[in-house]
């Protein structure tokens, strides 16, 4: 019987869903306003979610199937903030809302495109961020491709940024131990 359960709970400990995920960290001429996702799925998954989401069976994803490819997958992740975390200030900063979904298959896979929308505004001195975007059930297995993340600031804001991992930062301590993040510092 332990046996049964042990595998059980390994069952349930690893990803079933993969994701190629890239950033850029977004600011206005006054604030960071959000994070830019593109996530790539696996094949498999991607199959199954475009055979669900094509309704007229056209072959591509458009219009409300659109919309019905964003309420299957992101917004059950509301919640979390869409697997979006960004830290300022040794707490993590609430996801407003996302912006400018849009869905399509490319080369058999589905491209997600979004903003997770957030407000944190500028001042004359630093302000320390750390952006990571990581399912921590692992449910979903996203790698992150934190080397060739990107920032779009206007010229009026100072902000520097580099990936690490985040291991030892006491808010990630719920994530996998490879996990990187985009530290990020910016000011007016």
């Amino acid at each position: 019987m332990l046996l049964l359960v042990g595998f059980v709970v390994m069952a349930e400990a690893h990803p079933h869903v993969f994701a190629d995920v890239s950033v850029k960290a977004v600011f206005s001429q006054d604030a960071f306003t959000g994070v830019q996702n593109r996530w790539t799925f696996d094949e498999v998954y991607s199959a199954a979610m475009f055979a669900s989401a094509d309704e007229n069976g056209d072959g591509k994803i458009t219009g409300k199937e659109i919309d019905e490819v964003k309420r299957l997958v992101l917004d059950p992740l509301q919640q979390s903030g869409y697997f979006n975390y960004v830290t300022v200030e040794s707490k993590f900063a609430p996801a407003q809302k996302i912006e400018g979904f849009s869905a399509a298959m490319q080369n058999g896979k589905l491209v997600l495109d979004f903003k997770v929308a957030y407000s944190i505004p500028a001042t004359s001195e630093y302000t320390m961020l750390v952006i990571v975007v990581s399912d921590q059930t692992n449910y979903i297995q996203m790698t992150t491709d934190m080397e060739n993340a990107d920032v779009d600031a206007p010229d009026g804001l100072d902000v520097e940024f580099f990936p690490d991992e985040v291991r030892g930062l006491t808010l990630f301590r719920a994530f996998r131990s490879d996990t990187e993040g985009l530290f990020l510092r910016f000011k007016k």
